[in-house]
């Protein structure tokens, strides 16, 4: 056999060798389908989203603000400018477990002046009054967020104008009625009337159970004030039922003068504490 000859065949069996060991060797493991080189312990992360006014979570005063707060915000500075002599109340959420920060008597206080802090000055500051509302129930795990306020715009009382009873909507699902000075059976104005009994009907139609807990400011005795609280979230009940409500779902309690949701240093506070809390429970 010629050295040419030898040289050729020499270059065949190289040729067939290589072509042998990249398609049983190397294609699986850089060209392969795709089922072979899956890692099957990869996860697609969770969506993160913001969809949200104003959050917070046990034991923080930071107040986080979310895509929701541009428009609620728009929607306040518009509320007040249509009418600048309302007052803004914010209501800052809070929990009973959660440490009472210093200079405030609990964190609702707090969480209500830092929302109050992302409204000055569109919104004056002496135009906003900063409330706590407890948030009863189940406490939150640390890591949760949950809505850290509530808003509510109110016409401030004349000083030539009596006392006289409001209702303020928190929610859907719970309901303030403010009584007038030392009030507690005094007959109500017809706009309450109106509303408590629209209340009724709403019950009358649903299996709701209610909550009612009184409360008052701090004149008095505490021993008064448990008796005056209890008085009106009685008359509140006996209201709903003359008007056709359920009274066997209608519970009543009082708090007294010890959940305050203003300071009872100033007559505006004290009225502010002057109330009944009327919660429903699907």
């Amino acid at each position: 056999m010629s050295t040419l000859m030898r040289i050729l065949v020499m270059f065949l069996v190289w040729l067939a060798f290589t072509a042998v060991t990249f398609y049983t060797c190397v294609q699986p493991q850089c060209c392969g389908d795709a089922d072979v080189i899956t890692n099957t312990d990869e996860t697609t992360p969770a969506e993160v989203t913001n969809n949200y006014a104003v959050v917070s979570s046990l034991g923080s005063a930071d107040v986080l603000t979310g895509t929701e707060w541009p428009a609620l915000r728009q929607r306040l500075l518009d509320q007040y400018n249509a009418n600048p002599n309302q007052l803004l109340e914010i209501y800052g959420h809070y929990y009973p477990s959660e440490a009472v920060p210093d200079g405030y008597e609990n964190m609702g206080f707090l969480r209500a002046d830092r929302i109050k802090d992302l409204l000055v000055p569109d919104i004056p500051a002496d135009k906003i009054v900063t409330l706590a509302r407890r948030m009863d129930g189940a406490t939150p795990a640390a890591e949760d967020k949950w809505q850290a306020g509530t808003f509510n715009m109110s016409e401030p009382q004349r000083e030539d104008e009596p006392d006289k009873a409001e209702i303020v909507e928190l929610d859907q699902n719970e309901i303030i009625v403010r009584f007038p000075f030392g009030s507690a059976t005094n007959s109500l104005d017809q706009e309450v009337e109106d509303y408590l009994e629209k209340l009724a009907d709403r019950l009358k139609a649903t299996e709701e159970n209610v909550t009612i807990i009184g409360h008052t400011d701090s004149r008095s005795s505490a021993e008064f004030n448990m008796r005056l609280g209890q008085r009106r979230a009685d008359f509140l009940k006996d209201v709903l039922v003359r008007n056709g409500a359920p009274a066997d779902r209608i519970t009543t309690e009082s708090e007294g003068e010890t959940n305050p949701v203003a300071t009872n240093d100033t007559d505006s506070g004290r009225q502010l504490n002057r109330r009944a809390v009327v919660k429903l429970i699907p």
